[in-house]
């Protein structure tokens, strides 16, 4: 299903037309339901799902990189799980490839010596990592010809973007047999806005929290 066949079989459903509540009202539910989905899937599954991969080049002396951005709009990293540093330009004989040292991820906190230290000391061969906010702090600091494109290389969970009438099945990122539930999800806002009788909102709402159980046991179960 795409993004305009979710709202139309939610107002079938729901027995809601345009005016008792608008696409524009159910873009917004839609989007602030999908983003708590998306939450609850990647908290209670092992796997992670919509993994993606950024690269973002490394300067001289600095030890901190953003994060992939994350907009309403486009994709960004959700959940950081690795981060990888090249100190120099070796690459793959087969493919060409920067050859990237996965980097421990830390609690400076936790640490023997001030972050400060691992700066200046830690090997290029063992770096190290932390998330702060919204930047990745990496030990130990590239110096001179250390530095250079795409030398550090971030894993992580997306963010979905912001829904639109016009989002595409694929764009949708929810595995397909789990867009099913974004339907009645979208149910409980409609029959509110309808103004319905509290019970009948209550059972779409059972009904919604049973699809979920259902979609999250799916993907817990999934073997391939």
């Amino acid at each position: 299903m795409n993004v305009a066949q979710i709202i139309a079989q939610m107002r079938r459903k729901a027995k809601v037309n345009t005016t008792q509540y608008s696409d524009a009202d159910a873009l917004i539910d839609l989007n602030t339901g999908k983003d708590e989905f998306w939450s609850i899937i990647n908290s209670t599954t092992d796997e992670s799902f919509n993994w993606e991969r950024w690269t973002s080049d490394t300067a001289s002396g600095q030890g901190e990189y953003s994060i992939p951005h994350v907009a309403y709009n486009e994709a960004g990293a959700k959940v950081m799980s690795e981060v990888e540093v090249v100190y120099d330009s070796s690459t793959f004989d087969g493919t060409g490839s920067l050859q990237y040292v996965k980097a421990k991820r830390v609690s400076p906190s936790s640490l023997a010596n001030s972050w400060e230290w691992y700066e200046e000391n830690q090997p290029t061969s063992s770096p190290l990592f932390f998330v702060g906010d919204n930047s990745v702090f990496i030990a130990p600091i590239p110096q001179g010809d250390q530095a250079g494109t795409g030398r550090i290389r971030m894993t992580g969970v997306r963010k979905i973007a912001d829904y639109t009438l016009s989002t595409s099945e694929a764009d949708i990122k929810l595995p397909i047999d789990q867009q099913q539930a974004l339907v009645y999800m979208l149910i409980v806002s409609a029959l509110e806005h309808k103004g319905v009788d509290s019970n009948e909102i209550n059972n779409a709402e059972n009904r919604w929290l049973r699809k979920r159980r259902e979609a999250i046991a799916t993907l817990e179960s999934r073997t391939s």
